[in-house]
């Protein structure tokens, strides 16, 4: 943006616009509508860069968007290095989370005007232990299922990924009256991966002969790959506890980033199902009737930012 120093018979003076004077019989300047047209498409993109709607009504709108846009400009200009992944720009303005949690396989296609995501994956988690029928003078007990393991990564919006990206969740284990279940992986595409957490163990104890017993819950899903900024695995789940001076007590689900787990649960209930990506509680038994169930684990679940 400039003067309109080319067009002829504006009549500048040194540069600049003038007032016509009478007293001397010197003309003003003329403004071309093109020029004026020009600054104000300036400010008018300058107010739309950043995020305001243009107000007829409003003075300061220049100023707030200056205000706005060299604050974003000293964040961007902070970056997040991310070695090997050509990412050194972690900052923008946040367009939607979307959350995926359909077992199965969902394609997702980011926003068009995404230009980069943070992408959260946990495999399912694994069921509790459960408990058959026991005979008389026994008992048994179900440890919590493991919790799937974690990936997350920022990702820069690739011409592919806007093709639509395969997002594969696996179901949580299911609930059981022996050995918890494993729950299945996860995977964003070819980018992510990780893998669910594993069934609990059930102990069978003697109350003849035994007065304490303990068994562990399911380890948690071990493999986590192409994670660039974390790469866990997955929590143990609780263990389930018998004394007999106080009583007995399943195995609590494992925890994952998304949810606290199935709780521990006292004898004879059936277990508590954990959540996106958490185990599921074990079950704990002295009824020789009937069997009792372990909580079933957690979907896979991913979670997608995007930013323009």
């Amino acid at each position: 943006m400039d003067y309109p120093k080319t067009v002829a018979g504006v009549g500048l003076v040194n540069g600049g616009f003038v007032d016509e004077n009478p007293l001397v019989g010197t003309p003003g300047s003329l403004i071309p509508a093109a020029w004026g047209n020009s600054v104000t498409q300036e400010i008018l993109n300058a107010i739309k860069a950043a995020g305001l709607t243009p107000d007829e009504a409003k003075t300061d709108q220049l100023a707030t968007a200056i205000g706005a846009l060299v604050d974003f400009k000293k964040l961007k200009n902070t970056p997040t290095t991310l070695s090997g992944y050509g990412i050194t720009d972690a900052v923008g303005r946040l367009l939607a989370v979307r959350q995926i949690e359909t077992v199965g396989i969902t394609v997702y296609k980011p926003n068009p005007q995404a230009k980069r995501i943070r992408v959260r994956l946990v495999g399912a988690g694994g069921s509790g232990g459960g408990c058959s029928s026991v005979a008389s003078g026994n008992l048994r007990l179900g440890g919590g299922g493991g919790s799937g393991a974690y990936a997350e990564s920022l990702f820069d919006v690739t011409p592919q990924m806007l093709a639509g990206v395969p997002v594969s969740l696996g179901a949580g284990g299911a609930a059981s009256t022996t050995m918890g279940l494993a729950g299945g992986g996860a995977s964003f595409g070819s980018y992510m991966s990780v893998a669910g957490g594993s069934g609990a163990q059930v102990l069978n104890i003697d109350t003849t002969t035994s007065s304490s017993g303990y068994v562990q819950g399911g380890t948690g899903g071990q493999d986590a790959v192409g994670g660039n900024l974390a790469n866990a695995r997955g929590h143990t789940g609780g263990y389930a506890m018998f004394n007999g001076n106080w009583g007995m007590l399943s195995g609590g689900g494992a925890a994952s980033p998304f949810d606290g787990g199935g709780p521990y649960r006292g004898v004879n209930n059936p277990g508590f199902a954990g959540v996106r990506g958490s185990g599921g509680s074990g079950s704990c038994s002295t009824n020789a009737s009937a069997s009792v169930l372990s909580g079933v684990g957690g979907n896979a679940f991913c979670e997608i930012w995007e930013y323009e």
